[in-house]
């Protein structure tokens, strides 16, 4: 009989384990739907106001840059947006963060402090992810690559928390660009020049998204 009971809680404390881990797992699963959802919708956003920056003042707009190394295809990079105007290269990454976001520019990782019940996050810098990116693209260019202004959005969130001159929210990203095109510090050749430039290298180098995440996944089992 003791060795029934004893058999019987064991199986029950497997079964609650069970059970506990599904339903973590489908929470897991849901909040990363979730954000993924998110985040296309907040470059969507980002894109269209870039867009009619980029047609008001004769520039180009590229959007999900995907691209693997020149040197080493098993590395790839995304960029959700490149923006080329008389006001310089913007290398745009985008955020759909919500809640108090705190952090430094020299922190690996940020938190976004949520309000009532909902879980905190501590997503990566965002601000060292689009170095990283920069450092990327300026590998693929066959001449010397041009100076690359790093602007880094966060929709939603509530970014007063932070120093950065490189972090917006998107009106503020917008007013920048614009200020700087105004200005016309570059001419049109050079704007003509450095999309001949990055088309070529979305037009050698170009991969899909899906080759991009088994880029990822390879990478982080070495």
């Amino acid at each position: 009989m003791l060795i029934g009971a004893i058999i019987g809680a064991i199986v029950i404390i497997i079964v609650i384990i069970f059970v506990l881990k599904n339903k973590s797992d489908i929470f897991e699963n849901h909040d990363k739907n979730e954000r993924e959802k998110a985040g296309k919708l907040g470059e969507n956003i980002v894109a269209k106001r870039l867009n009619e920056i980029a047609k008001k003042y004769d520039g180009y707009l590229f959007n999900e840059f995907i691209f693997k190394d020149r040197y080493n295809e098993n590395y790839s990079t995304e960029i959700d947006h490149i923006l080329i105007t008389r006001g310089g290269v913007f290398v745009v990454e985008t955020k759909y963060y919500t809640g108090i976001i705190y952090g430094k520019e020299s922190d690996k990782e940020w938190v976004c402090f949520k309000q009532g019940n909902r879980r905190n996050e501590t997503p990566k810098n965002p601000l060292n992810q689009n170095q990283t990116h920069i450092r990327c693209l300026k590998r693929m260019f066959v001449n010397i690559p041009p100076k690359m202004i790093s602007v880094v959005i966060i929709l939603r969130g509530d970014i007063s928390e932070i120093e950065s001159n490189q972090l917006y929210n998107l009106d503020g990203a917008t007013e920048m660009i614009e200020t700087l095109t105004k200005q016309n510090q570059y001419s049109q050749e050079f704007v003509e020049r450095i999309h001949s430039q990055i088309l070529y290298i979305k037009n050698n180098y170009s991969i899909s998204k899906e080759e991009h995440l088994k880029n990822i996944r390879r990478n982080h089992e070495k």
